[in-house]
């Protein structure tokens, strides 16, 4: 049991020095090998564009959602769709009286999860570019612009836009300084056409190219949609000019659920899609994936399993016993929402996600869904 513990717990800081460490270093380097792609030229944008908003009981915010989606500085034709996914609120209502006749909204009276939401408006809709984004969301005034113009060129699928995170009032998380780290590195994947990761905030695809979801798929559309693009070849790019603003979580245990259906929904994608361990077809694309997304995933999985063999190994037990009690602790003191400082903040922090993350993915590899949400406070 000792060796097997060892050979777990090297596993797990392999897959996050790999992760965190080497490959953004790597990646960077490949980037830079294959120089800056030449713009491509004389093209015409597409001529139709509509935003995907999925709401579920959203009244407080919808309303500013719409409004600052029609403010958009668009030239070509554009609309905006809401799909209420069973709201118990006055969501429906307030998102058509913000709408009008500038677009449409699709409620359904039984709460079905975000990824049929985004089937139902997707299958819908007639515009040749969709923009997916939140109902708690902001774009700035060029953020739609800025996203079609990258579709001048036709080898592109799907693009990025950049996701500011603003602190929230009161101290908040320290998840900006974790997300613009992120960001660097979805325009370095950009730059090679492979950004994997785009995010719920902003992104869009041509709606040609966009395959449907898995109905009970938890958190992973803003990953499934721009990877199965790519698997077809087209490129996958970053567009720093496209730019939303989000609030960020007000504490970390309001965050803590948040990252758990990611991890329910990072299990689904590793148990479902196999083509993407398929180095010898699209040898970048896997390696993004397995670098930026499954060594993460699977990195705190890897730790507790290897905590848990340790329990049985006498040499081992104390340490692993120390390990997971410090993880316990962790978890129970989100429940009193700390506002911690500096690195220590940034190491809690950082724990408490893995964590939440952790359990997460063991729940989705089980066969366990949630693709039902609830707005996280923020």
């Amino acid at each position: 049991m000792m060796a097997i513990a060892l050979a777990l717990a090297a596993l797990a800081v392999a897959s996050a020095a790999w992760s965190y460490g080497i490959y953004p270093l790597l990646i960077r380097r490949l980037a830079y090998r294959a120089g800056d792609r030449p713009p491509i030229r004389g093209l015409a944008a597409p001529g139709t564009v509509e935003v995907l908003v999925s709401a579920a009981d959203e009244e407080a915010v919808i309303a500013d959602r719409v409004r600052d989606l029609l403010a958009q500085r668009v030239s070509v034709r554009y609309t905006v769709a809401v799909g209420c996914d069973g709201s118990s609120d006055g969501t429906e209502a307030a998102a058509a009286l913000s709408l009008g006749a500038a677009g449409r909204v699709m409620a359904f009276p039984r709460r079905r999860g975000k990824a049929a939401v985004v089937n139902d408006l997707v299958a819908s809709s007639v515009a040749e570019v969709l923009v997916f984004t939140d109902a708690n969301t902001r774009f700035d005034p060029g953020a739609v612009a800025g996203l079609l113009s990258a579709f001048r060129d036709p080898h592109v699928g799907a693009v990025c836009g950049r996701l500011v995170i603003e602190r929230a009032e009161g101290g908040g998380t320290p998840e900006e300084a974790f997300w613009d780290r992120e960001t660097s590195l979805k325009e370095v994947e950009g730059g090679l056409g492979v950004c994997l990761g785009a995010n719920g905030a902003i992104y869009a695809a041509r709606r040609e190219a966009v395959e449907p979801l898995p109905p009970d798929t938890t958190s992973m559309d803003d990953f499934l949609i721009p990877a199965r693009i790519a698997r077809r070849g087209f490129r996958v790019v970053f567009e720093p000019s496209a730019v939303a603003r989000e609030r960020g979580a007000r504490d970390v245990r309001a965050e803590q659920s948040r990252r758990f259906r990611i991890g329910v929904g990072a299990g689904q994608v590793l148990r479902r899609e196999g083509w993407l361990y398929a180095f010898w077809r699209r040898p970048l694309l896997s390696l993004v994936f397995f670098s930026r997304k499954a060594a993460r995933w699977v990195a705190p999985v890897l730790l507790a399993a290897a905590a848990v063999c340790g329990l049985f190994s006498p040499p081992l037990s104390v340490a692993a016993a120390a390990l997971l009690a410090a993880a316990l602790a962790c978890v129970a003191a989100a429940r009193a929402r700390p506002h911690l400082r500096g690195a220590a903040g940034k190491l809690y922090y950082f724990a408490v996600m893995n964590l939440a993350l952790g359990a997460g993915v063991v729940c989705g590899l089980l066969g366990y869904s949630r693709a039902a949400w609830k707005p996280t406070a923020r």
